[in-house]
């Protein structure tokens, strides 16, 4: 059971189908979806906690490596808000709250918080059936490298993975292997998150699907799924030796995603990074979910 603030407790994955009833009922951010929490507590120093029935989040500044508050949730927003302020003041952790979702901070009172977007932290959602044979103007460029992968490839095979398996990591290591080749290795943070995810694997809520040529996995993409109709991307690589392969990619995770009755993929955030947010802004998501950074009116 999730402790009631001003107690925290560390990420478990007994503690999924709680987290879940809490999050179902709100626009899937990314932040605070269970897989991508569980995956991304790389330094296992996240925890939760609740507080006036709003679901409290401990996150650490990768940056700064100190903590900070977030929250999820409807009740008494500006009394939650203060209290954990007070908190992080209280406790030094940075004296604002990050990667507050839209949701809530459209109720605080401007009067007592200054709110301020975040931009580099909002989340793209895609509608995914326009993944399947990406129609229109707009996505003519993905359109054209998915009939080049299909021309250059025309043995390539979509399969599903079972990330608990040996076999399935083998491959997917492989994949990794080949995509670091010429380039930075991926960073620390998201190897030990794909490590975590692998770790839980058997007990979380997921899909994998992979592309093989001529019998070889040469992309694959992992994806938690929450309830509701939106996917939460979380890791994905190909060998871009094949032309065309990300949006091959995409397609057969939007195949896989409308089987299983979803309609959206939170794609994540881009952190502000340029290439990252052209690539996202690229496959024009449906809408942009905003987050916010809060802090004390006095403080501002």
């Amino acid at each position: 059971m999730i402790a009631e603030f001003p107690d925290f407790k560390k990420i478990e994955v007994s503690d999924k189908e709680e987290i879940d009833a809490y999050t179902k009922e709100y626009p899937p951010y990314s932040d605070f979806e269970f897989g991508s929490l569980w995956a991304w507590d790389v330094k296992e120093e996240m925890a939760i906690s609740i507080l006036n029935g709003n679901l409290v989040v401990k996150f650490t500044d990768y940056t700064t490596g100190k903590p900070f508050l977030a929250f999820l949730g409807k009740n008494m927003v500006n009394e939650t808000a203060g209290a954990l302020l007070s908190y992080s003041v209280q406790n030094g952790f940075e004296e604002t709250m990050h990667l507050i979702p839209e949701t809530v901070a459209k109720h605080l009172d401007r009067d007592l918080f200054l709110v301020e977007e975040s931009r580099d932290h909002f989340d793209y959602v895609c509608d995914i059936n326009y993944h399947i044979e990406y129609p229109g103007k707009n996505l003519k460029s993905q359109r054209n490298l998915l009939k080049v992968f299909k021309d250059t490839s025309p043995d390539f095979e979509q399969v599903s993975l079972k990330m608990e398996t040996k076999e399935a990591q083998q491959e997917v290591a492989s994949v990794l292997r080949r995509w670091t080749e010429g380039k930075e290795f991926i960073s620390d943070s998201e190897a030990f998150a794909y490590e975590r995810f692998v770790s839980a694997a058997e007990s979380l809520s997921y899909s994998a699907v992979g592309i093989r040529v001529a019998g070889e996995l040469v992309a694959f993409h992992i994806v938690s799924l929450p309830p509701g109709n939106c996917a939460n991307a979380l890791f994905g690589k190909a060998d871009t030796a094949y032309r065309g392969v990300y949006a091959a990619l995409d397609h057969v995770v939007a195949r896989d995603l409308i089987e299983r009755n979803y309609t959206h993929m939170n794609i994540q955030q881009d952190l502000g990074i340029d290439s990252l947010r052209a690539a996202k802004l690229s496959l024009h998501p449906s809408h942009l979910l905003k987050k916010y950074s809060v802090s004390s009116a006095e403080k501002g």
